[in-house]
This record gives structure tokens, C-alpha cells and sequence, in this order.
């Protein structure tokens, strides 16, 4: 998430204009009933036959809003032909309804259960949230006998208790529209089922909240009776006497509710096909580049960089034109049963920068580049990145091409999404196309750069067994993506990274930019939240927070993949504490040690140097943790969101990972504070 503020020009005149397959051991929803089996027994009842399936759009839970609470089992349709056992399946008018119509509900449907990354949301008008465990106090998420929310886990061996936080909506004009948002501490686990239970919730005046008439039916047993809401009746008993044996009777619930999350099949699987048969295409017919620009720089015109190289290159395209958004997107080119066909080929930019240091026929490693949001490739360029020396210094060669999805290209077709949010498909739909790119750019790049016609002058030979990634902001979040599918590269740099695109665009600052949009098309402050979480659900198949635990936790073929993550402490444009997040899923991606001066997250484990194997590494350079809460942080020290790349301690670190897998310690046995 880099250079927003000099997209705001480019944006307003848009709108003017205008990322082995593990098994999924889980089995849907354990220890509770399928409706088919249960929703029309009499002996459940006596009541005869009753309905089995979603009658309505929306969810009585919480009549005030149409799909509250979020996410709810109300959407997940039976369906055995998915490793879920759902389909993920809303009504015509249950999602957010913008100036031109409610968000269409087919793409959802390829889903089999909500994303890791889904918002839990309720709304309580002016609910007290003193009791509730907060950012800066997720222990009490577990230890609180007392606790007034439960996050359970359900499995067919038994119940986990999930780590989690509540905050308040901070952008809400009133404490009548404030939602309450349960963040999971913990990346939440494929096709598994988890139960949210919220009880004795009382207002700031020290009023208990009423159960809304269709729970206290369910919590009675009344809704038995009740023709739109008898079917879910033997789900919620089964919820309630679980519920129960973890010390949580009914009559004490103020809401308490169900979901499923997604399989690896439904959120994986599209862009794994794809990338595998990308790479199988050009093993058969390799990659054509072409080189517009090459430009030849002394030592004293450049010091570092002899050779830099714009030009395209071919890539099996999976996408087609779309033509129902304003701004004209792409979709994947599927078949009527969903599978996902190349459409020829596609022409992609690439930037291209060759060291001094290769010019005398010195094996040299390669490095794919990771761009900023909605940037481009061309940022590798850019002197701030400092991509030039650490090249020319370590006999390694840099490349990038644009993240197509989320570049600069892009920036108008996001400005239409933010207004009508059907549109987001096409925008997830490219970044799809976008790993593609990336995937085929490194593989070609090792196999055939040294072949380039216009190269052979200059004698640059290639060491296929050094290929490495570096990403920044935007890169280092979708890096993680890009590192779990490419079978290419095993060690990554994650710089200034998180995960979660719903969390982090409002504790950015960069969001502020885009809210604009946003609210032309969405202008009620709930109606937002849910658009964002109607969003994730399909950015969750590329966004990071489904791929960290596949770098090598779970890794999707053979392979020895690690990942430096280094965050800057006080961040204002991604949320440091989504890689927290990352650290306490046990997943092999711990805190290093001495992480910071001030605070130690809760249960994230930490490890010591040198440590072979994955790891944050938090530099800090004066700034302040953020104040708690759904916001971005105040504007008082200056962003250090660039600083760490241009840290010789953090770039020697990042090499000698590259050619180790060795985190070292840089910071003389203390967290790394460095002075600005």
C-alpha cells in the first residue's frame, strides 16, 4: 500500500470519467445436524412436516439489517457435491444495495463456505463494550469466566476456544449505527465451523438487550411452528446444547449463531489451476519477450544499474473481456461448469534492471519484484526502493512486472467497485490473472533471460539456483500469495506486509482516499461494512490470509518455502497487527526475538537468532503504537512505512536470508529501534 496519496488525481478523474493440496479433515458443521436430515422430523416437533431450506433474503436474527448478524449458516446451502458439504448461497436482495442495485449474489456461489478473512459483525445500538476483551487485551477472550462473547471452534474431536478482540466502529456517525466487530485473533481454519455466542449484553445506561423475536423462538423451541423459521430450529438446539456444555446456558444468550468457512478447493483451487497450467503452457511454447527500451548506463551515469530494460512478454491469458461495469473489466474465461480455460495469450510489461556486476559474466541470482498499491512494475526503478545497489553490491538481478488486478491500471475500474460492488469480481477475477503474470515473468526469467537476442552483446549469465522474491506494501502483501502458488521460488521478503484487506483498508490511511467512492455508492456507515465483507469473501480466494498458512505450514507441493516478514512498527498505511495476527496462528511464522520495546502480543510465540525458517522482524523508528481501535494512526511522527528497505542492517538481513534461509539478528541482541 505505497504512494496513494499521488493516485487521488488519477481516481477523482476515474470517477468523473466514470491472491499437494492439504486435505480439509473437517467435516461440515460437526456435532450439528444437516436440515435435511433433521428439519422435517416429527419427533422433533410434532409439528409435521416443516420447511428445509431458506425461505427469505435476509436474517431474522437481527432484523435492523438484511445479513446481520456476519457471516451466518442462513446462507450456506446443503450441497454434497462440495468438500463443505454448502454452497455459499445469498438471495437477490440480501447483500448491500447501492444507488443501482443490491450486490448480485453469482459469484458468491462458487464458494462453499465464507473466507478466513470475513468480518464477524453485529449491531447492538450503543451496546457497553467496557467488559469485552480489546487489541490490547485478547487474554481475556479465553480466561474471562465471565466473558460476554464466545468464539468456539467445533470439530468432531471436541470444542476450541478462539483467541479474539471486539471494537467499536469508529467511523460511525452515531452509537445507533455503530457496529461491533469480533476480530479473530488467529487465522481462522479451512472448511471449519465455528459458533459465536454473545450473552447478558447490556447498553452504556447499564440496560440488558433484548433477544430478537426469531432467537428467543429459537431459544424456546417456538420456532418450531414458525414457517420461516422452523428449518434452522434442530440446528440451533444442536448449537444450544453445545453451547451448554461449555458453561453457556440459553436463557443467558442474548444472540448466538453458526458458519462454516470455506475448503481449500473453493478458495485455492481456481488460481492453482491456472498457474499450473500457465507454467505447463510455456514449458511447451516459451515465453517471447520483446524489448522496447534498453538503456545503457556508464558507471558514472548510473553507479549501480549498467542496463535498464522495458519491454512485454507473453502470457497465457484465463480472462475475457467484461463488459457490464462502467469501466470495463476482465472476468476468467469459464465454462458453463465453472472450469477455467486459457484464452490465448496476453502481452505484459515487464522492467528489467541488469547490475555492473553482471556485465563480466558472474553468475547472477534473480530477484521478482513486488510493487505498491496500484502501482506498477516501473516502482523497481524508483531510487527509494534502493533496489539498484543491494544489486549491484550482491550479484543479483531485479525484475517486476504490474500486479494486474490491483495496479495502476486498475485504478478506475476500483473506483467503480467501490460504488457498485458486483463489479469486484472483475477486479479479483485479474488479480488472479495477476499471480499468473508474476508466475510466468520468474519462471521465463530464469529459463530464458541469458537467450534475450539484445542481451547476448553483454555476456549476463544466469544462476538458476539463486531466484528469490522481494515485495513492498502491496508486494509484501500479496507476496505470500505469490509465494505459496509459485513452485519457482522458496524464499520470499515480505516488506511492510499484512493480511486481510477487510481489516486493513480502514486502519490505513491510504483508505481515506477511496472512502469517497465508497460512500457515493454505499452512503449508510453499516451498509459499508457489509459491502467490505461482501468484498473479502471474494478477495479472500487471492488475499494472503488464505495463503500463509500453504508457504510452508501447509504447503501446496514439495517444497522448503520461508518468508521474512518485516513490518514497521507504527505503520499508517498497513495494520502491523495483522502480522501478529499471522504469528499467533500456529503456522511456523513466529515474532523474532526482542520484537519490541514496549509490548509483547498475547500468546504470539517468539524465537531466537539465527533461525532458520520464517519470521517477523519488527523495526521501529521512533513512531508510537496506534491508538486502539478500527482507525488509522494520527499523523503526528511521520509514516515509517518506507523506511525499512533503505535500513543497510534490514537489507544485509534480507540477503543473507536470500542465500541462507537464515534469519540473523541485526540488532546487537535488542529490538531493532533505529533512528530516522
Amino acid at each position: 500500500m505505497h504512494r496513494t496519496h499521488l493516485l487521488w488525481p488519477l481516481a477523482l478523474s476515474a470517477l468523473l470519467t466514470a491472491c499437494s493440496e492439504p486435505a480439509d479433515t473437517e467435516t461440515p458443521d460437526a456435532g450439528l445436524p444437516d436440515s435435511s436430515e433433521d428439519a422435517g422430523s416429527d419427533a422433533d416437533t410434532d409439528t409435521g412436516p416443516l420447511p428445509t431450506a431458506r425461505t427469505t433474503d435476509c436474517d431474522a436474527l437481527m432484523p435492523s439489517y438484511c445479513t446481520l448478524p456476519w457471516p451466518s449458516s442462513l446462507y450456506l446451502q446443503e450441497d454434497e457435491s462440495r468438500p463443505t458439504g454448502y454452497t455459499l448461497d445469498f438471495g437477490a436482495e440480501s447483500l448491500p444495495k447501492s444507488r443501482t442495485g443490491h450486490i448480485a449474489p453469482d459469484a458468491y456461489r462458487r464458494l462453499d463456505g465464507y473466507g478466513l478473512g470475513t468480518p464477524i459483525t453485529v449491531l447492538f445500538p450503543d451496546i457497553d463494550t467496557s467488559r469485552m476483551p480489546a487489541e490490547d487485551s485478547i487474554e481475556r477472550s479465553l480466561e474471562d469466566d465471565e466473558r460476554q462473547i464466545l468464539l468456539l471452534r467445533v470439530t468432531e474431536e471436541g470444542v476450541e476456544h478462539v483467541p479474539f478482540w471486539a471494537e467499536l466502529d469508529s467511523k460511525a456517525p452515531s452509537s445507533e449505527t455503530q457496529v461491533l466487530y469480533i476480530r479473530p485473533a488467529v487465522i481462522l481454519e479451512l472448511n471449519s465451523h465455528y459458533i459465536v455466542a454473545l450473552r447478558n449484553l447490556q447498553n452504556t445506561e447499564g440496560q440488558p438487550f433484548e433477544p430478537s423475536d426469531a432467537f428467543e423462538a429459537y431459544r424456546t423451541g417456538e420456532a418450531a411452528e414458525d414457517p420461516e423459521l422452523a428449518w434452522r430450529q434442530p440446528r440451533f438446539d444442536r448449537l444450544f446444547d453445545i453451547l451448554e456444555d461449555e458453561g453457556v446456558s440459553r436463557d443467558e444468550l442474548t444472540l448466538a449463531w453458526d458458519f462454516h468457512t470455506g475448503s481449500s478447493e473453493s478458495l485455492h483451487g481456481d488460481v492453482r489451476a491456472m498457474v499450473d497450467d500457465a507454467l505447463s503452457a510455456i514449458d511447451q511454447t516459451p515465453v517471447e519477450f520483446t524489448i522496447d527500451i534498453l538503456t545503457e548506463n556508464t558507471p558514472e551515469e548510473h553507479p549501480h544499474i549498467a542496463l535498464d530494460i522495458l519491454g512485454t512478454y507473453t502470457v497465457p491469458s484465463f480472462v475475457t473481456r467484461s463488459e457490464r461495469a462502467p469501466a470495463k473489466g476482465f472476468l476468467l474465461n469459464r465454462t458453463d461448469e465453472g472450469t477455467i480455460l486459457q484464452d490465448g495469450t496476453l502481452e505484459a510489461t515487464f522492467w528489467l534492471r541488469i547490475p555492473h556486476s553482471a556485465l563480466d559474466g558472474t553468475p547472477h541470482g534473480l530477484v521478482t519484484y513486488g510493487h505498491g498499491m496500484l502501482g506498477s512494475g516501473e516502482e523497481i526503478t524508483y531510487g527509494s526502493n534502493d533496489t539498484a545497489k543491494i544489486a549491484n553490491e550482491n550479484n543479483l538481478i531485479f525484475f517486476a512486472t504490474s500486479f494486474s488486478g490491483f495496479s495502476s491500471d486498475d485504478i478506475a475500474l476500483a473506483s467503480s467497485a467501490l460504488q457498485h460492488a458486483t463489479y469486484f469480481e472483475e477486479l479479483v477475477d485479474r488479480m488472479h490473472q495477476g499471480i499468473v503474470n508474476y508466475a510466468v515473468l520468474t519462471r521465463a526469467m530464469r529459463e530464458g533471460l541469458s537467450a534475450i537476442d539484445e542481451l547476448q552483446p553483454f555476456n549476463i549469465v544466469v544462476n538458476p539456483d539463486e531466484h528469490y522474491y522481494m515485495g513492498i506494501s502491496q508486494g509484501g502483501i500479496f507476496g505470500a500469495t505469490f509465494l505459496a502458488l509459485t513452485p519457482d521460488i522458496e524464499r520470499g521478503h515480505l516488506g511492510v506486509p499484512g493480511i486481510n484487506y477487510a481489516m486493513l483498508m480502514e486502519r490505513s490511511v491510504n483508505f481515506g482516499t477511496y472512502f469517497a467512492f465508497l460512500n457515493l455508492g454505499y452512503p449508510d456507515r453499516v451498509d459499508q461494512g457489509l459491502t467490505i465483507a461482501a468484498i473479502q469473501l471474494l478477495w479472500d480466494t487471492i488475499d494472503p490470509i488464505s495463503y500463509m498458512r500453504h508457504i510452508h505450514h501447509a504447503p501446496f507441493f514439495e517444497s522448503n518455502k520461508r518468508a521474512l516478514l518485516a513490518p514497521a512498527k507504527g505503520d499508517y498505511q498497513v495494520a502491523v497487527v495483522t502480522n501478529e495476527i499471522v504469528a499467533r496462528t500456529d503456522i511456523g511464522i513466529p515474532l523474532m526475538a526482542n520484537y519490541d520495546v514496549d509490548r509483547q502480543p498475547y500468546a504470539a510465540p517468539t524465537t531466537s537468532y539465527p533461525h532458520e525458517g520464517s519470521g517477523v522482524v519488527l523495526y521501529d523508528f521512533g513512531n508510537p503504537w496506534p491508538a486502539i481501535g478500527h482507525q488509522p494512526p494520527e499523523d503526528e511522527f511521520g509514516d515509517p512505512h518506507g523506511l525499512p528497505r533503505r535500513l543497510e542492517e534490514h537489507q544485509q538481513q534480507m540477503i543473507e536470508f536470500f542465500r541462507t534461509g537464515t534469519i540473523v539478528d541485526v540488532c546487537n541482541n535488542a529490538p531493532c529501534v533505529f533512528p530516522r
